[in-house]
């Protein structure tokens, strides 16, 4: 297999775009992948989808996923057309998202070593500077908030976490199914908990089963407020209320044995 036709094998490149060079730089120590539109391609609006005519042309660079030990660079001149409703617009390159100096798979290479190691190291690992670092991992906190849109939870879980020496707190609702966190809020009160129930459809909230808490009062009010039904959906943690259980418990035999003692028994 040729090169050109081994790395558009490697980038799965899309039908509509063909590569039509591979350059090695060893000084630098680089690999070049040119990547052009096919000719005759329509050309269309990345918006609408319309049929649109060809306006120019801008030069992208990305960064790839590194053959062996040489850092690979994608290039192309990707076209801009001229929408009847949207004006001037790019075409969107198959391989990243738009605003995106690195390809989708370098993306979640960068994400993936992000769960293992500190920013600082993969920063440092990867030759990434902390502009780069925050591009990549913001625009997978959107591609992760677009993916939790679509989630229709029946059992969620509503929890505070304390973080700086338990000195603040973040209220945490997550899906009990499935354990994807669902909302992340700053401190753990009533109107920002409500904020969130009022943020989804009747339907999701109708859709809703259960919702798992400790005793936490701002926690129960909210859900009342906001869940129709919600006295008979509401489930505390058994840990909470073993918990308040055995504080009556020691609270009524201490009351008790200050009593016998003032008797003098």
């Amino acid at each position: 297999m040729r090169d050109k036709e081994l790395y558009a094998q490697i980038l799965g490149i899309h039908k509509s775009w063909r590569v039509a060079d591979v350059e090695l730089k060893q000084p630098t120590g680089e690999v070049e992948v040119f990547v052009e539109r096919k000719p005759g391609v329509q050309q269309t609006c990345p918006i609408c989808g319309d049929a649109s005519s060809g306006y120019d042309k801008r030069r992208r660079r990305w960064r790839h996923l590194d053959t062996c030990q040489y850092k690979t660079i994608l290039v192309a001149d990707v076209p801009r057309v001229q929408c009847k409703k949207h004006g001037v617009v790019m075409v969107k390159a198959p391989w990243a998202e738009p605003g995106s100096r690195f390809s989708v798979l370098f993306e979640a290479l960068v994400i993936n070593w992000l769960k293992e190691a500190s920013t600082q190291a993969v920063s440092r690992q990867l030759e990434l500077g902390w502009n780069a670092m925050d591009g990549i991992m913001r625009r997978a906190v959107k591609r992760g908030m677009a993916r939790r849109a679509s989630l229709d939870p029946k059992h969620i879980g509503v929890d505070e976490t304390a973080f700086r020496k338990r000195h603040d707190y973040v209220t945490v609702v997550s899906d009990q199914d499935t354990g994807h966190v669902l909302h992340v809020a700053e401190d753990r009160k009533k109107t920002n908990l409500k904020a969130w129930y009022a943020s989804l459809s009747g339907e999701r909230i109708a859709a809703m089963e259960s919702v798992s808490m400790d005793m936490w009062p701002a926690f129960i009010n909210a859900t009342l407020e906001s869940i129709p039904g919600a006295e008979e959906k509401i489930a505390f943690d058994k840990f909470h209320v073993a918990k308040y259980l055995g504080e009556a418990v020691d609270k009524v035999r201490r009351e008790e044995h200050k009593a016998l003692m003032a008797e003098g028994r």
